[in-house]
């Protein structure tokens, strides 16, 4: 006899403000009294998860790992837990519509010989996610899809079988696989099945179990009757290399269990070489990706430094050949390689950057180059007045540059950085979460408010959410954050199905301060908060927080012996050098108890701790609270610098 109606499983790896959000959703839902029981299993995460589980969602179980053990291992961890008839293994990037839960059970309950059953998936722009009903890997579609076939005829019988694109999103049907984000099954059917393969640490699992599912007479259904929103590839961040390396290593294990053996022994090598050579190419594509733009500003910035050597050659000197016989050339590819160095440290090529960031990382780096210049011999000497030109060029190529990337940019939905976003909320929350927008620091001033219901003669609202189209066309937004305090989900999801895709779309509301969302599947989430409003959030802080941890550690190996004097003949001092330098510990950083720095700012583990660097007789409750967030909210290198310096002695603590 089963205790509940619905066990759902929820794995978590860092994506905290998601999971709010979908824990949220699960208990918004209307299940008419329908038992249900939600397990979260955490995978050590780092971004204080597990509190915020604790604190705010009593009713949900949670199981804390002290160690990542991946997707299957996690989910099967809590499945043995539980005791009810059906299972959902659902994603914490997830959102469901209010009715999703008891739309799935009675779909269930009327269809005895389903083993699983998906739901329509849109990502956060509502665009549909073609994977929300597959086919079973065989040669010809994983060649289609391989190949990019698919993509070119998404709604071919021929072309697009992996993916089922020539079957309605709007209908229901017989499907092969399901997608794991969503997969609500029937516990007898686990019971034949089997568990997830826990040799997937990772993707393919689904693919996997839906094959089994299927080898023991059960039927697979795709359900569009209900619509969730899935972030897709929020928390595993797709652009990584480690995101490659896992998704095709999956694939190459799913190929090699069921294709492996006798004739399909073939397919399955097929199959890997091409599974091979996607996979190097979309670790290609991200590292071309990430490397393009500095590499375009050093070329541009080197070509310009030429010329103007040359026409300093021509013009002051009046010998064309007058750097003919010296070592200017290496000179000029220092300079360049300096000033793209500054302008990567200043943020130029982050997802945001402001001219002034620009300006200042050139002069900076200009800085540098002159305080190196007098220590230079005389040949490796260029001219004060080519670096003053050079620094002139090098801040109009990186503006440039900028400019182009924006362009050419998949992301990118217009030049300007202007952004125009519609509040669809009642009058309370549409103030609420407009000051979380200008707060967030990346956002100018057209802010239009719409009211979520069919009728208002209120002038604070531009228009009603009936109209919201013509809005988002006419007055040319393209971001539409919505409350769901005021907004039922399937109201949301509904709406953000009749938008263009252009438009970026955010929910917020409840309890949580954020606002979160994602520009399309493959895209990371976005998120503007008002609990994260800290300096040492930015990538630029982080990476200035790192070169000082490589220059100070540095520094700190010539003066080995009078440190271990100052340290008490302890030699861990040099451990710990040698830790900082490989990234895997920082010098300055959060102190006290996880749950006094765990909602700040991810950094690595300190050997120095901020809220212990000044002497004190005792510490007065909630001081590391309060001093960590000081050092999260006022960070600088300046600031760890002194710390490090004022706390020599205590080089050689113990990293907890």
């Amino acid at each position: 006899m089963f205790t509940h109606d619905i066990g759902i499983v929820i794995v978590n790896y860092n994506v905290r403000h998601f999971l709010i959000q979908c824990l949220q959703s699960v208990r918004h839902s209307h299940t008419n009294n329908l038992k249900i029981d939600v397990w979260v299993v955490d995978n050590a995460s780092i971004d204080g998860s597990q509190a915020l589980i604790s604190q705010n969602f009593p009713e949900v179980h949670l199981i804390a790992n002290e160690k990542n053990v991946g997707f299957s291992a996690a989910n099967n961890q809590a499945i043995k837990e539980m005791n009810a008839k059906y299972v959902l293994l659902l994603n914490p990037d997830t959102v469901l519509e209010e009715d999703t839960l008891q739309k799935c059970f009675e779909f269930m309950e009327d269809h005895p010989d389903a083993g699983a059953v998906g739901v329509r998936m849109i990502d956060g722009s509502g665009k549909f996610l073609p994977e929300s009903k597959r086919k079973i890997p065989d040669l010809w579609n994983s060649f289609c899809k391989l190949t990019f076939l698919s993509d070119l005829f998404p709604s071919s019988k021929l072309f697009s079988g992996y993916n089922l694109g020539y079957l309605s999103e709007s209908e229901t049907n017989e499907v092969e696989v399901l997608c794991g984000a969503f997969m609500f099954m029937r516990n007898d059917t686990l019971e034949k099945t089997g568990l997830l393969d826990e040799d997937f640490f990772m993707y393919g699992e689904d693919i996997d179990l839906s094959y089994r599912i299927l080898k023991a007479g059960y039927k697979i259904w795709y359900y569009p009757e209900s619509s969730i929103i899935h972030y897709k590839g929020e928390s595993t961040k797709k652009s990584s290399l480690n995101y490659v390396r896992t998704f095709y290593g999956a694939m190459h294990i799913y190929v090699n269990k069921h294709y492996g053996q006798g004739n399909a022994a073939v397919f399955a090598r097929v199959i890997g070489v091409a599974i091979s050579l996607r996979a190097m190419m979309s670790g290609l594509s991200r590292f071309i990706s990430r490397i393009w733009r500095p590499v375009l500003d050093f070329v541009l910035i080197w070509l310009a430094l030429s010329t103007i050597k040359d026409f300093w050659a021509t013009h002051h000197f009046h010998q064309a050949d007058y750097y003919e016989n010296s070592e200017i050339s290496y000179v000029l590819s220092a300079y360049s390689l300096v000033w793209v160095f500054f302008l990567w440290l200043g943020g130029q090529y982050d997802k945001t950057v402001k001219i002034w960031n620009t300006i200042f990382a050139i002069g900076s780096g200009t800085i540098f180059i002159l305080l190196v210049y007098a220590l230079l011999p005389e040949n490796l000497r260029s001219s004060r007045a080519i670096i003053l030109m050079g620094t002139i060029s090098s801040a109009l190529i990186a503006t440039l540059s900028s400019l182009i990337a924006k362009i050419i940019s998949k992301s990118g939905k217009q030049l300007s950085t202007d952004i125009v976003t519609a509040i669809v909320a009642s009058k309370e929350n549409a103030l609420k979460l407009s000051e979380i927008v200008k707060k967030s620091g990346l956002h100018t001033d057209q802010i239009h408010y719409i009211f979520p219901g069919t009728q208002t003669n209120d002038t604070f609202y531009t228009n009603t959410i009936a109209l919201l189209p013509d809005v988002v066309k006419n007055l040319k937004v393209n971001e539409v954050i919505y409350s769901s305090e005021d907004t039922t989900m399937k109201e949301i999801i509904n709406s953000m199905s009749k938008l263009e895709s252009k438009v970026s779309f955010k929910i917020g509301g409840d309890d949580s301060l954020s606002i979160i969302g994602s520009h399309s599947k493959n895209h990371p989430g976005e998120l503007y908060s008002l609990d994260e409003n800290y300096i040492l959030s930015s990538s630029t802080s982080l990476r200035y927080k790192r070169i000082f941890d490589i220059v100070s550690s540095l520094c700190l190996l010539p003066i080995s012996p009078i440190l271990w004097v100052l340290n008490a003949f302890d030699h861990r001092f040099l451990l710990n050098t040698i830790l900082v330098l490989l990234g895997k510990a920082t010098w300055i950083g959060y102190g006290g108890e996880k749950q006094d720095f765990n909602f700040l700012p991810t950094i690595k583990q300190a050997v120095i701790s901020y809220p212990q660097s000044e002497k004190k007789l005792s510490y007065q409750d909630g001081h590391f609270r309060r001093a960590n967030i000081f050092y999260a909210s006022n960070y600088s290198f300046l600031l760890d610098a002194k710390i490090l310096i004022y706390n020599l002695f205590k080089v050689s603590n113990k990293i907890k």
